[in-house]
């Protein structure tokens, strides 16, 4: 009985001896990871604008702006409005908010006050899936239950829609991301691949690259992570090559004329070109 008290008085000390060690373990372990990082945040979204603004949506329903300094700029939070799905800041002077689970997109200006809120259940779009900036200042949305590619105005009347998805032989299109540049539009859903439409809203083709949640469009090219590789897909000559020279281990990237963003959950780090 004694011998066992000694032995476990041994397992305790040691314990609080080895929990000083432990706990110097992690800390490194968490400096060497936000070290990697210029902005640490725990990420849901990313969009950067044309002057190198980045507009970062939180874990924690917080939307946050970062100048290219990377000194932030401006903050917003308002737990009563629901989450916030994504975030789209291509005209930063009226940033899109998609409110998925109240089929709402909340506006704010480049100080990320408050504009408007525009209800998409104020019309037939009653449960929209993602939404996007058009080159025009208008909204695309897709519509699951017609299976079209809508444009909208602020008072979520229709500008153009394509053709019905499903009567290309498609099946049902379940998108996760949406995004216009330079008059083409590019829709991602991860079991089937990229759609692509022109400024319409007519369908072009499907690029079918699969596992795809997130696509940046750069003039003729698309770039994209899948499976943990940097793919470039030029969209004319239908050819998909790996990135070389890029930073590993992020789910997303984005490059602009000046920078490279790299980003995942945990934070974005910064490159210049």
């Amino acid at each position: 009985m004694y011998r066992m008290r000694w032995f476990q008085c041994i397992g305790f000390f040691g314990l609080l001896l080895l929990l000083p060690g432990c706990a110097s373990t992690q800390q490194q372990n968490l400096a060497k990871q936000q070290a990697a990082y210029d902005i640490v945040e725990k990420i849901v979204d990313v969009h950067i604008d044309n002057l190198e603004n980045i507009y970062i949506l939180t874990k924690g329903n917080k939307i946050l702006k970062y100048r290219e300094s990377l000194d932030q700029q401006f903050d917003y939070s308002n737990n009563q409005i629901g989450e916030i799905e994504s975030i789209d800041a291509t005209n930063p002077q009226k940033i899109l908010c998609f409110i998925k689970d109240f089929n709402r997109i909340l506006v704010l200006d480049n100080t990320l006050a408050e504009i408007n809120t525009i209800d998409l259940s104020i019309s037939e779009y009653l449960d929209v899936s993602v939404v996007a900036r058009s080159n025009d200042n208008q909204i695309w949305l897709f519509d699951p239950i017609s299976q079209t590619l809508v444009k909208v105005n602020d008072l979520v009347q229709k500008q153009t829609e394509s053709n019905r998805l499903t009567d290309l032989n498609l099946g049902m299109i379940d998108p996760v991301h949406l995004v216009e540049r330079g008059n083409i539009v590019a829709m991602t859903d991860p079991k089937l691949g990229i759609l692509i439409f022109d400024n319409f809203g007519q369908f072009i083709r499907l690029i079918p690259e699969k596992d795809i949640d997130y696509v940046q469009i750069f003039g003729k090219y698309l770039f994209f992570v899948q499976n943990g590789v940097y793919y470039q897909y030029y969209i004319d000559l239908y050819e998909k090559s790996e990135m070389e020279g890029m930073q590993n281990g992020f789910s997303r990237f984005f490059i602009s004329k000046l920078k490279t963003y790299y980003i995942d959950e945990n934070g974005i780090s910064v490159k210049d070109n």
